[in-house]
């Protein structure tokens, strides 16, 4: 009986590993992007854009990819603070958040992170001090600015 189960697990694993291969690869079905407005009277982050197309999909799952680890800039420095949410369908369906940043200098910086509601607020009363202390300054990416935002 042992044997059984010392032989099934590693089995197990391959599945496993080849599902998160599969993640890897996979282009998502939609990107929904959001930004932070103070000027504004919706919930925030409000949602700006959705994007569906598989051609702009792939670009933009390759483009989160391409960045260099960073420092974030001081909050004073950043200029706009959107989340990205790419959505995955399919037998497993799911969803990656990324918080996207750029600054007064024409930077663009990066970081996946797990998404909640204490990111949520009305009439735009985060400020982005708290924002981005609580998504922390650690695991930072420098990319390229976003196509999908121009």
């Amino acid at each position: 009986m042992a044997l059984l189960i010392v032989s099934f697990l590693p089995a197990c694993s391959k599945v496993e590993d080849n599902k998160n291969q599969e993640t890897l690869n996979q282009n998502p079905t939609t990107i929904y992007i959001s930004l932070y407005r103070t000027d504004s009277t919706k919930v925030q982050p409000e949602l700006i854009e959705m994007v569906g197309d598989p051609h702009l999909l792939k670009q933009a799952n390759e483009w989160k990819k391409d960045g260099i680890q960073v420092t974030l800039p001081s909050p004073d420095k950043v200029d706009r603070i959107y989340v990205l949410q790419y959505s995955y369908e399919g037998a497993d369906p799911k969803s990656e958040y990324y918080m996207y940043v750029t600054d007064s200098e024409g930077n663009n910086y990066i970081k996946q992170f797990e998404y909640n509601d204490s990111y949520e607020s009305y009439q735009g009363s985060l400020k982005k001090e708290d924002i981005l202390n609580k998504i922390g300054p650690e695991d930072w990416h420098k990319v390229s600015a976003m196509e999908l935002l121009h």
